[in-house]
């Protein structure tokens, strides 16, 4: 279950950095072709408003702020469109009429971005440039995981599991512990050599005849006191 967490997390985060990328990219590429061909519209900026986003990194905070503008403009077909851009000049305010760019049959895709504004393609490449750290880390990290934890993780559970089949190993198993097959050299496999085999043959021939005849004589014959 830790692999999977360990492993999706980046993969999540580097799916959103090439994502990310693609935009970028795609966003980069609709301007150039609006740049590009040739037609051109003047829309009135109807409102403009701006985003701030704040960011915390330990007891550091920094903060940017994006400037977003509504354009209406009419198409010499006669359509009329609005649209939204960010990343606009700040000098335009609601009431100034600017002109539009925008691709041949797609008024869809116009911008008030002038043609090869420095802003806009130096903060793409900067983007893009973050996005390529941030998805090689992504990566990176993932393979760091499988060839270096993945090893070490592999590596202690065959040590885990030798260390378990030798203690629950049957006896004779080739897992099990080798134990002595025999008493150690030197230890005593028999009796003495002077050591009786059996019982004694017959009946002793050197047993007492008759009564003693040194039993001792003198007795007193009578109490000690002249009783």
């Amino acid at each position: 279950m830790f692999d999977v967490f360990a492993l999706a997390l980046p993969s999540l985060l580097a799916v959103g950095g090439i994502s990310a990328m693609i935009w970028a990219v795609v966003r980069l590429r609709r301007l150039r072709s609006a740049w590009r061909s040739g037609l051109t519209a003047y829309a009135v900026c109807l409102r403009s408003y701006a985003t701030t986003r704040t960011r915390r990194s330990g007891p550091h905070r920094s903060s940017s702020t994006t400037l977003t503008h509504l354009y209406e403009f009419t198409t010499p077909e006669g359509q009329t469109l609005r649209f939204e851009e960010s990343g606009g000049p700040s000098s335009v305010v609601p009431g100034d009429t600017v002109p539009v760019r925008y691709p041949a049959g797609r008024p869809d895709r116009a911008t008030a971005i002038p043609p090869g504004d420095t802003k806009t393609l130096v903060g793409t490449g900067v983007l893009l440039a973050f996005l390529t750290v941030f998805v090689t880390a992504c990566v990176g990290f993932g393979v760091f995981y499988l060839t270096v934890f993945g090893g070490l993780k592999d590596k202690a559970k065959d040590v885990i599991e030798r260390s378990e089949d030798g203690v629950n190993a049957p006896a004779g198993s080739p897992s099990a512990p080798a134990g002595p097959t025999g008493p150690p050299d030197g230890f005593p496999t028999g009796p003495p050599k002077d050591f009786p085999t059996g019982p004694p043959e017959g009946f002793p021939s050197d047993l007492p005849t008759g009564m003693p005849t040194d039993l001792p004589t003198g007795f007193p014959t009578g109490f000690p006191g002249g009783r």
